[in-house]
């Protein structure tokens, strides 16, 4: 099951860069967008933990406000770093620099929590870090903040998978989901106050915007947090590069993107590396 909630979630994830064109398209920027993709995300959650039957998960104040964090200092930095660059450069470009994530994770999870990666883990990672690239197609665009903003939501993104792997099992997906929302929404309204950035002119601009808060954030997030409590942070880094596929496909299918030859070899290495994982993963359990 782990294995399939981080598919789904890669899945999901994979839809945002397209939710987030169309909306620059209609006239937002990207952090009147965001503020406004993580406050339709907290009242979402917010709403079915009022609407949830049954004992509602009651965090204690001090791992509260670690969740509060998660989201308010480790999430909302790393998307303001991701749709800031995808503003700057082109998708494929973005791609590439931000799926050397998986890499760091397992370093930092070898580091800090003494996760060793086993030799099956390194060679998928490897493969599917290898097709990512591929699949992102050749780089054609580019300017020095979009690499510099990506590269630091690669990075950011490393430290918040880690962190969030030690502190959402205790109280399960949901309720951290809920909390981490709260705090991604909380620091963007502020930012927003400060800055007061461009909003979508027109409804195809907010149904973009709608979109991408509950399909590219409840249900990817959500998906996400109940996979890495049971698979671990390495191959959850592993298993989402079939996001970058999604992706690829939506371009060709919605954008009429080209679907060259290097983007079909590199799909097919990240669909291979993580169908190997997942049966990996399948052994390890029985």
């Amino acid at each position: 099951m782990g294995v399939l909630f981080i598919l789904i979630s890669g899945a999901a994830f994979g839809l945002l860069p397209w939710f987030a064109r169309i909306a620059y398209n209609h006239g937002a920027e990207p952090l009147g967008m965001l503020a406004v993709r993580f406050v339709l995300a907290s009242a979402i959650m917010l709403a079915a933990t009022f609407l949830r039957k049954g004992p509602r998960e009651r965090p204690s104040r001090s791992l509260a406000l670690q969740l509060f964090a998660l989201g308010a200092l480790g999430y909302a930095p790393q998307a303001t770093f991701f749709f800031f660059s995808v503003d700057r450069i082109d998708i494929s470009l973005a791609t590439i620099i931000f799926y050397t994530y998986p890499v760091f994770v397992v370093l930092a999870s070898w580091i800090f929590l003494s996760h060793t990666p086993s030799s099956r883990v390194i060679t998928c990672l490897c493969v599917a870090v290898i097709g990512a690239a591929l699949t992102a197609g050749q780089v054609k665009a580019g300017s020095v903040s979009g690499v510099l903003f990506m590269l630091a939501a690669s990075l950011w993104y490393t430290g918040y998978i880690v962190f969030s792997s030690r502190v959402v099992h205790i109280v399960g997906a949901f309720t951290s989901l809920t909390y981490v929302m709260v705090g991604a929404a909380t620091a963007h309204v502020i930012i927003y106050i400060g800055v007061q950035p461009h909003l979508p002119t027109d409804s195809t601009g907010w149904l973009a915007i709608a979109a991408a808060s509950i399909f590219g954030t409840v249900l990817s997030m959500g998906f996400f947090f109940a996979g890495v409590s049971r698979v671990g942070p390495g191959e959850a880094a592993v298993l989402s590069t079939v996001e970058p596929v999604v992706s690829i496909a939506v371009g060709v299918l919605a954008l009429h993107e080209q679907l060259t030859t290097p983007r079909v070899i590199g799909a097919a290495l990240v669909l291979v590396s993580v169908a190997v994982l997942a049966q990996f993963s399948r052994a390890d359990t029985k």
